[in-house]
């Protein structure tokens, strides 16, 4: 398994870009404390391991989407603002529309399908990344011969994160395909099945909380005929039902936060979507049950438990 240390070094790189705003990031990241963990304070932009200068990047209406690239040593560094609307109510509004884009396009440089709104985030920022990217990375590698990139992203910002590392491993005849990895946390399904297994060659590792009903959307074929068993509450996700299958992409990482837990289920690395349920039959528990007490904090707070996390094959 990875070192929790990087892994909460992308996770802060991540909850730095809900910071961006107007298009850039405040003076005040660099010494305020983002919030204390296990009675330590945590500095995002420090914590992230920048030491270089960050720069940042916005697209769309009213920025709903935005971005951040910098460079930690000799890693640089993409990490991908979640649902934030650049923190207007006009913008939250187009920033969720956007979400809920869930119909699937083909995707423009490799197989598959994929969610048109996190597709229409990814290119409206793809100029000015792979401008800046280019720069930096050609500054970074010629001082360390195992630079590598590394894409990140909470929410929403996984979903970028993960399309945009796919757009970024086909450019320049997969010039930086063995440089890349991927870390997404609370990330939703970006893509079919011939998508995934395309992006199976890339090193990527995805955090998802085991109340998090958003890292099981849109859901998979396995997860639709699962929903049968909820009886007349899966017409709570009627319209989600109507959308083709997703497949989750890379190395599920589950973390178990045990106060909160919701009966833990045993591992199940058999299914055909290549991932475990465990966290979606809690899900079901929880909604079965009445239990819904039990997701407050679960799509975020969580993801500062890096410590209580099972990788799983």
């Amino acid at each position: 398994m990875q070192e929790s240390r990087k892994a909460m070094a992308m996770l802060a790189a991540s909850m730095l870009a809900y910071r961006i705003k107007d298009g850039k990031l405040p003076i005040s990241c660099r010494f305020r404390i983002d919030e204390w963990i296990g009675g330590v304070p945590y500095n995002w932009y420090h914590t992230a391991g920048f030491t270089e200068e960050v720069y940042t990047f916005t697209a769309g209406i009213d920025n709903i989407h935005a971005g951040l690239i910098g460079i930690s040593e000799d890693k640089l560094i993409i990490a991908f603002r979640g649902t934030d609307g650049d923190d207007t109510l006009e913008g939250s509004i187009l920033d969720w529309i956007n979400n809920f884009l869930a119909i699937q396009v083909p995707f423009p440089y490799g197989p598959g399908n994929v969610h048109e709104g996190f597709l229409s985030a990814a290119d409206s920022l793809k100029e000015d990344m792979l401008r800046k990217t280019e720069e930096l990375y050609g500054k970074l590698a010629g001082k360390y011969e195992t630079a590598e990139i590394i894409v990140t992203g909470h929410s929403k910002g996984g979903a970028v994160a993960n399309i945009m590392a796919a757009i970024l491993s086909e450019i320049h005849n997969g010039k930086y395909r063995d440089k890349i990895a991927v870390y997404t946390f609370g990330a939703p399904r970006t893509g079919d099945e011939l998508f995934a297994d395309k992006y199976g060659s890339l090193n990527y590792f995805r955090y998802e909380a085991f109340l998090d009903i958003v890292c099981h959307l849109p859901f998979t074929l396995q997860e639709t005929k699962l929903l049968k068993r909820l009886g007349p509450i899966q017409e709570l996700f009627a319209e989600c039902l109507k959308l083709k299958p997703y497949k989750a992409v890379g190395r599920e990482i589950c973390i178990y936060n045990s106060r909160d837990n919701f009966g833990k289920y045993p591992p199940d690395t058999g299914n055909s979507s290549g991932e475990t349920l465990n966290s979606f039959c809690a899900v079901e528990q929880v909604v079965r049950y009445g239990g819904f007490q039990v997701f407050m904090g679960c799509h975020e707070k969580d993801y500062y438990l890096l410590d209580k996390s099972i990788q799983f094959h």
